[in-house]
């Protein structure tokens, strides 16, 4: 039997940062651990878990090109410049610009993502719902191509973004209680967008406005290009497994929601085999 890991050993095995790897092991049960010394906090970690763990991560990880993150992004504009208004989750504030696009394009790169991890492992072509609306979107795909033609799913699918770190699949109490706009499935995905993506975007033109400023040289050879976003489709789960809660830790509601921890989500093929039989 292979000597257990100490819990540093186990963040560098699995190159996550120390929050993110407490959050994954505390909140989420993404994986388990052995605890000894216990009144000492201190734990101790299956080195054969931690790998089968990563390896699920890499197999669930979609890379996402510029050519999405344009349809992504496209498709926010589109939303912002017909007045859409967005508030913070659970919160009455009007969102400033960069962050309501943010929150679009992450949205819509997990829909992508998806499209994608389905047809890379399982050769499923599906269709998305990309239209800007007046009404609210209540399913994510739309079409499942069936012996060559596109048909309308035989449930409902609903497609839900979160930052990498996050533990929990979060939605709000209408999306659960009122029948209409509840999907019968949901997928969770953690779309891993730097924040400074529009100036990656825009780096040619920007240099060129501040190229003659008198701090440009403090900068320029730090501005970043833009690379592929990489996208966990980490799993997915019926509108049943959501339970009713107030807060997670780390954050309180302003009233209820329904979550799924990431670790207690179906994802494995056999998982996502008998979503696509659903399908």
């Amino acid at each position: 039997m292979q000597k257990p890991l100490s819990k540093k050993e186990a963040v560098e095995f699995l190159g996550l940062d120390k929050k993110t790897f407490d959050n994954y092991f505390k909140n989420a049960a993404e994986f388990p651990c052995l605890e000894r010394n216990s009144g000492r906090g201190r734990f101790y970690f299956d080195e054969i878990i931690l790998r089968t763990w990563k390896d699920g991560l890499a197999w669930r990880t979609v890379e996402l090109d510029k050519e999405d993150y344009a349809l992504c992004l496209d498709f926010a504009l589109a939303q912002h410049f017909r007045n859409y208004v967005q508030s913070d989750f659970g919160t009455g504030r009007q969102r400033e610009f960069g962050q309501k696009i943010t929150n679009w394009v992450k949205g819509q790169l997990g829909e992508v993502a998806v499209k994608k991890f389905l047809k890379r492992e399982f050769g499923l072509n599906t269709e998305l719902d990309f239209d800007i609306r007046d009404e609210i979107v209540l399913q994510d795909i739309i079409g499942i191509e069936d012996n060559g033609r596109m048909r309308k799913p035989k449930i409902g699918v609903g497609i839900k973004s979160s930052k990498p770190k996050s533990a929990f699949l979060v939605l709000g109490e209408n999306e659960i209680r009122i029948k209409e706009r509840r999907s019968d499935i949901y997928i969770y995905c953690r779309p891993n967008i730097p924040d400074d993506h529009l100036l990656r975007l825009t780096k040619k033109e920007i240099n060129e406005a501040v190229k003659n400023k008198p701090h440009y040289s403090k900068y320029k050879d730090l501005m970043p290009d833009f690379v592929n976003i990489p996208c966990e489709v980490v799993g997915w789960c019926d509108y049943s497994d959501l339970r009713e809660v107030k807060e997670i830790p780390g954050q309180e509601f302003d009233g209820v929601r329904f979550v799924r921890e990431s670790g207690l989500l179906k994802k494995t093929k056999k998982d996502w085999e008998e979503l696509i039989k659903q399908l």
